[in-house]
């Protein structure tokens, strides 16, 4: 049985380790250990994200970025959906409600918030500057990638939503320079989605 880490708050971490919890070091974080029982840690258990785009297959998107502080050239990841994904859409039929509505054309997502914990494993093993910070922009925290030189982050809406950002490709060579690879597990998220002509066709598998 895989272990249940927990969102325990510094505050409150002492009665955290009254109950039994324990602190993992390396990982930073306080976990339930063997043979405890988990009802008392209610609080502290990890919630289900509640995720408003998902997809039964993915791709993690890589390329080469120049930073926009220090000019230095930064991998840059995002997340790529194929044909099929679903969104959740206000239903027509009643107000109060939203339903999974079908795509049947490829999207990026970008804003992302809310990943499935199988997503975020993935995409740690990937890098450690693609992580949840904070935008002054935005004014909300959303996954984002960092340059790997100077830390500085490197926001979503020049790397999604403006021509020749690092995933709006506008010819079939800045297109082949991104790479996907695939993972036939769910993706779900919150986030946007970016729709039309991206040249999916000419990015490289990995």
């Amino acid at each position: 049985m895989p272990r249940i880490d927990l969102n325990v708050p510094f505050a409150e971490k002492d009665e955290a380790k009254r109950l039994g919890a324990r602190w993992d070091g390396e990982r930073k974080v306080w976990y339930v250990p063997d043979g405890v029982a988990t009802n008392v840690f209610g609080r502290w258990l990890p919630r289900e994200p509640d995720i408003s785009v998902r997809s039964s297959i993915y791709f993690i998107a890589q390329t080469i970025n120049p930073c926009w502080k220090c000019g230095e050239h930064t991998s840059a990841f995002g997340f790529i959906l194929p044909a099929g994904h679903e969104m959740l859409e206000p239903d027509d039929e009643d107000d109060d409600r939203d339903a999974w509505c079908r795509y049947d054309e490829p999207t990026i997502v970008h804003y992302v918030t809310d990943l499935l914990p199988g997503v975020v494993a993935r995409i740690k093993a990937f890098s450690r500057h693609y992580c949840v910070d904070f935008s002054k922009t935005t004014q909300s925290s959303y996954w984002m990638n960092h340059c790997e030189h100077c830390g500085m982050k490197q926001g979503d809406f020049e790397m999604y939503c403006e021509p020749q950002g690092a995933f709006f490709p506008m010819d079939e060579h800045a297109a082949s320079q991104i790479v996907l690879h695939e993972f036939a597990e769910p993706f779900g998220c919150n986030g946007g989605a970016v729709y039309g002509n991206h040249l999916f066709e000419y990015m490289r598998r990995a």
